[in-house]
């Protein structure tokens, strides 16, 4: 197996594989050709690389025995349009989907804000989320006062 050309040894495959394809501009080729002359490693990898070109040279060409693109056209052509009503009851549909994904991702940041807040922003309404002030260690914390009550840290 021939040793492949280190991440920081020039030229990289990009640049031999441009090399290859004749894609670049005269003094870039000039100075892969001045390297590859000198080093081995790099021109055998450029040897695989023409051996791959060829390779998929050689494959035989592919046709489907038809024009696919007269068939898309032609089902294009007969594809009923959507009317302006039609546009309008599309938008509706998805408005209850949207208003859902409003509401939760609210609700979240709300109850995530005062949990990470902590005391004075805690309102009587989120009496319930107290359950998560005093938790053994180990558990996953938002922050040091959502884990022991106060008063509580030694």
């Amino acid at each position: 197996m021939i040793e492949r050309p280190t991440p920081k040894h020039a030229p990289d495959l990009p640049g031999l594989s441009a090399y290859l394809d004749g894609e670049l501009d005269a003094a870039e080729a000039q100075r892969i050709a001045a390297h590859l002359a000198a080093c081995p490693d790099c021109a055998a990898h450029l040897a695989e690389l023409q051996a791959l070109s060829a390779a998929f040279r050689a494959l035989p060409e592919e046709t489907l025995g038809f024009d696919l693109a007269g068939v898309i056209e032609g089902r294009r052509a007969h594809a009923p349009r959507p009317t302006a009503a039609r546009r309008r009851r599309d938008w509706w549909a998805g408005l209850p989907v949207a208003v859902g994904a409003a509401a939760s991702i609210a609700a979240g940041v709300f109850m995530g804000s005062t949990l990470v807040a902590g005391g004075a922003a805690t309102a009587p309404r989120m009496a319930a989320l107290h359950v998560f002030d005093t938790m053994p260690p180990g558990n996953l914390c938002i922050g040091l006062e959502s884990c022991y009550a106060k008063g509580s840290i030694k």
